[in-house]
């Protein structure tokens, strides 16, 4: 049907991107990931699939629907764009655990700097209220 459409390098680029980002937005990266690499070896029997069940309907919507489905299934049917795919999910990853890792880290910082301008000042620092076993045990 749009066997003409032809996709850059920019393209599959943007494709790319614009997927990994929906897929983080959802935080599906773990699924994503794991489903990505299990089916690897058969991205392009899926492409072809989609092709075959999909694109006869996208044109209905609109037209644009329909080209941009064929260059979605041309962009994804490739293997190499798999594994873009999965290293821009894994770079998702890694950058929001440092992000969290670094924002629980200065609130540490933070609160250990608390506690010692307390000390300083000569303030004593309530003691956690005992609850359940500690309680009766007297620890």
């Amino acid at each position: 049907m749009y066997s003409d459409i032809e996709i850059t390098p920019k393209d599959e680029e943007e494709f790319i991107e614009n997927v990994a980002q929906k897929i983080h937005e959802y935080e599906l990266d773990t699924a994503a990931i794991l489903l990505l690499e299990s089916s690897k070896p058969l991205v392009w029997v899926g492409g072809e699939m989609g092709r075959f069940f999909i694109s006869p309907f996208a044109p209905i919507i609109s037209e644009k629907w329909g080209i941009t489905s064929e260059k979605f299934f041309q962009v994804f049917e490739k293997r190499e764009n798999i594994e873009k795919l999965l290293k821009r999910l894994e770079q998702l990853t890694q950058e929001e655990d440092d992000k969290a890792r670094e924002a629980k880290r200065s609130a540490k910082e933070k609160k250990e700097a608390e506690r010692k301008a307390a000390e300083a000042e000569g303030w004593e620092q309530p003691q956690a209220e005992k609850t359940g076993l500690r309680k009766r045990l007297h620890i």
